[in-house]
């Protein structure tokens, strides 16, 4: 049999019937446009989130070299170099750091940077030049504002640099460049020449390979910094060039986290797979409708077709060209739209995640993106057309001229069943309500798809909604501070200040004689800490282990977090060695009042007699909490000098987060002292933080002097106040209510588009039918009523089925979601969808009547005589 080359036939034919229904044409190009910009937002929000995420870790890292080795000698750099697996290698030389006093709180190192090393380190000058001669540097505008230096080429930058844990040496640079630092780096940087690297720090020939090395042994060691040609499974590659440079397990590597994939998890990827499901299928529902509709209204042209000899799989090509003329238009325009909304809605996402601060808000430009949000709404088109083009093929000619809507309901009720059914009723009244519920059911699967379309925006809005109500301000408040306003040196919460610079008395005398003397203040509590290890007797101890490091719980979580490997202590070594970690404070009545979760009675008066002490329970992730000591038993509790006191439990209970030390241990068993006893047994000391509640009236005024305080006066403190976290918490709100609020606005758009194209359809379907009706007496009135029923029974299915599926939803998905938030609160409601209601009544009534308007326009004669 010979093959016909007949492709442009079929092209033709489906390109003159795509054109010969222009109006539909424009309601498929829209819906297959809000589709694509539905991926187009998900994928460049979505994608530029992922893409300044890794950027931050990177800078927080401070590289964004794939991974490197540490203190090498020149003969071991030298093999890496060679290694022609590698992409690219660079490398710095350690030469000190810096202990200027005004770099007490950002920790500054100084090295020797190859100008791709500086490049990969963030620390390449964005002006000026990279250092050449020996009293040259370059370094971040962070450390010059903290030294007080000007950002101006040729200015003197004066160091004091700790060399090897060694005496102090001072010395003088001319800045040659310098760049913008990173606040969420770890530390800061300060590039010196070659020439002055090797002069002070020289490289050490003996290896740091198999033997362990501390401070005082890194200057002149060399950092190697390499690139693989791919960053998959960056483990396994690091350990093979290992093997291939000759080098011990046992060297010193560090693996970059920006590319260890470590932020992905289950639920994120949940998340992200059920918002393209919702996306799918709104999509699905509308263009599959359109084209269901469209093959229904051109079935007797298709069985004419097929007449001539038009084969089902010619047809299902016409069907699809038809579909992907249409995406030719819908997608693009569908692309721009969303890149628009993608810059959008970024900036609002972007200030509500914590990196937010160090990373613009520019949206990501990728071909990937584009591509993405192209294939996914390409695929969705061609799920959508599958069952349409199955229609079509199958065809048969005489049933297709035959062929009228709802005949599939009327051969049924023709069948033996129908029958039955149908002789135990009575004639039912004809009316226009009556008439109306019958030609619903003449499509029962058009029905089913414009209900889940207009239902699925509600269900979407009504989570959002639930989500939203259920965020809980006073969870959210607790969680940040117990007070008004907390006041605390600026390197006690900061991550990224080094341990030993965190300075745990900050509160000056000066600060609280001036907060003594403002207005409104209602009440003021200290908290004070030393970060003492607690000391046992051996009874004391007895007791830790039984209930501790015995408990079967604990030990499955200690497990979980050290992990399993052959080199990790069991908890019976940890609990020896490093041993049990601990702080003692020292707090007021204001603080007692807002401990958390106690177990006995918090009685102040006898609290600070300072007989009592009050212990604290262990308690990391899931576990459940494990008292230490329980109320009545002796505790020791030991100061700096060695000196101890024995003290009765009172009460257990938890230091709120928004309190304490926010740096902590595996085990972490805290005594808390009245503020007078705790004084006395550690001597002088400063608080480590100061609460204080102010009336409504003062609010703002403290709020005021506070910035100012802390802004001016004393640049070491910083503060949180309660206004200030409710205005986060609002904001946070505010950025769910407008994402979700705009993909519900979208499937909403969705939805009524696909009602209109069901119901406009239906009546030009329908025009002889309807001029047949009003020639045999039923008046215009009765025949527009009839219509408006039928939007109106819509109306009613899609309240019925939003509301219960929006409340399934609400107690399930919405519920689920919520719990990954600490300050969230379940609560169930369908509010939402109850509001709505009302306008999907009002515009499934005023599209049949426009519908009727426009058909009345011609005349009853002429409708009867047009074949559609």
């Amino acid at each position: 049999m010979n093959k016909i080359k007949n492709q442009g036939v079929i092209n033709r034919i489906a390109d003159r019937t795509r054109k010969a229904g222009k109006s539909r044409n424009i309601i498929a190009v829209l819906a297959i446009a809000l589709t694509t910009v539905l991926f187009t937002s998900l994928f460049t929000v979505g994608g530029s989130i992922i893409a300044k995420q890794q950027e931050s870790t990177m800078r927080q890292v401070g590289g964004s070299s794939h991974a490197g080795f540490k203190y090498l000698t020149k003969k071991e750099y030298d093999i890496v170099k060679k290694d022609k697996r590698l992409k690219e290698v660079s490398y710095r030389i350690v030469v000190a750091e810096a202990v200027n006093k005004e770099l007490l709180k950002l920790r500054t190192e100084v090295s020797f940077y190859e100008d791709l090393d500086a490049k990969f380190s963030f620390c390449y000058p964005e002006t000026g030049r990279m250092p050449q001669k020996e009293d040259e540097i370059v370094t971040s505008d962070l450390v010059l504002e903290q030294l007080g230096v000007p950002c101006r080429i040729g200015e003197k930058v004066t160091l004091e640099l700790k060399i090897n844990e060694k005496e102090t040496v001072k010395k003088t640079f001319t800045l040659c460049g310098y760049f913008k630092g990173d606040t969420i780096s770890q530390s800061q940087v300060a590039a010196v020449s070659e020439e002055y690297a090797h002069k002070v720090a020289p490289t050490p020939k003996t290896s740091a390979m198999e033997m362990n090395i501390d401070a005082s042994d890194y200057a002149g060691r060399i950092m190697a910094d390499f690139n693989f040609k791919s960053s998959f499974n960056l483990e396994k590659q690091v350990a093979e060039l290992k093997k291939r440079c000759g080098f011990p397990e046992e060297a010193y590597e560090g693996l970059n986290w920006a590319y260890m994939g470590e932020d992905v998890d289950i639920e994120t990827m949940g998340l992200i797979g059920l918002i393209l499901f919702v996306i799918i299928a709104s999509g699905y529902l509308i263009i599959y409708n359109i084209f269901y509709i469209n093959v229904y209204r051109d079935i007797q042209y298709y069985g004419l077709l097929k007449t001539i000899g038009t084969t089902g799989r010619q047809l299902r090509k016409v069907v699809y060209r038809q579909a992907y003329m249409l995406s030719l238009y819908g997608i693009p325009v569908g692309i721009l739209i969303g890149l628009a909304v993608g810059k959008l809605l970024l900036p609002v996402i972007m200030n509500q995640i914590n990196f937010a601060g160090t990373i613009d808000t520019e949206v990501e430009l990728n071909v990937w993106v584009f591509a993405g949000a192209a294939v996914f709404s390409f695929i969705t088109v061609n799920i959508s057309c599958i069952k349409p083009c199955r229609i079509a093929s199958k065809v048969s000619p005489i049933e297709a001229v035959r062929y009228t809507e709802g005949a599939e309901a009327v051969r049924e009720k023709q069948s033996g069943r129908g029958k039955r059914q149908a002789q135990g009723k009575k004639t039912r009244r004809v009316s226009p309500r009556a008439m109306a519920c019958q030609n619903i059911c003449r499509s029962r699967k058009k029905v089913v798809i414009v209900v889940a379309s207009l239902s699925l925006s509600l269900i979407l809005l009504n989570s959002i909604y639930s989500l939203i109500l259920g965020f809980d301000m006073d969870k959210f408040v607790a969680s940040m501070t117990v007070s008004d306003f907390s006041v605390a040196d600026a390197t006690l919460d900061n991550m990224s200040v080094d341990y030993n610079a965190i300075v745990t008395e900050g509160v000056t005398k000066e600060f609280l004689e001036s907060l003594r003397a403002q207005r409104g203040v209602e009440e003021v509590g200290n908290i004070y800490m030393k970060d003492i290890s607690p000391i046992f007797s051996d009874e004391a101890f007895g007791l830790i282990e039984k209930r501790i490091i015995q408990n079967p719980k604990v030990k499955e979580e200690y497990d979980r977090i050290m992990g399993l490997a052959e080199d990790m202590p069991s908890i019976e070594e940890y609990c020896k060695e490093p041993g049990i970690d601990g702080k003692v404070y020292g707090i007021g009545k204001m603080v007692m009042d807002r401990l958390e979760n106690p177990e006995g009675t918090l009685d102040w008066e006898k609290f600070s007699t300072g007989k009592y002490v009050i212990a604290t329970r262990y308690g990391m992730g899931e576990t459940d909490k494990v008292n230490f000591f329980e109320q009545g038993e002796k505790v020791t509790v030991a100061n700096e000098e060695g000196k101890m006191r024995e003290y009765e439990v009172l009460a257990v209970a938890d230091m709120p987060a928004a309190c304490g030390f926010q740096h902590l241990g595996m085990f972490n068993c805290d005594y808390i002292l009245p503020e007078e006893e705790y004084l006395d047994l550690m001597g002088a000391s400063l608080p480590m933080r100061t609460l204080f509640n102010v009336d409504k009236e003062h609010e703002e005024k403290m709020e005021a002097w506070m910035a100012k305080y802390c802004g001016e006066v004393n640049e070491e403190l910083t503060y949180t106040s309660k206004a200030s976290i409710v205005k986060q918490f609002d904001s946070q709100k505010e950025m769910y209510a407008l994402v979700g609020g705009l993909l519900a606005l979208i499937l909403a758009m969705i939805g009524i588009l696909n009602f209109i194209n069901t119901m406009v359809t239906s009546v030009l379907s329908r025009k002889q039918e309807f001029a047949m009706m009003e020639a045999v007496g039923m008046t215009g009135s009765q025949l527009k009523a009839m219509l408006c029923y039928e939007g109106g029974y819509y109306a009613v299915y899609t309240a019925v089925c939003a509301v219960v599926l929006s409340a399934v939803m609400s107690a399930t998905g919405v519920k689920h979601l919520g719990e990954s938030f600490f300050f969230f609160t379940w609560k169930l409601t369908v509010t939402p969808v109850l509001l709505c209601i009302p306008i999907v009544m009002i515009v499934v009534l005023s599209v049949p009547a426009a519908c009727y308007r426009s058909m009345d326009k011609v005349s009853v004669v002429e409708r009867m005589r047009r074949v559609e």
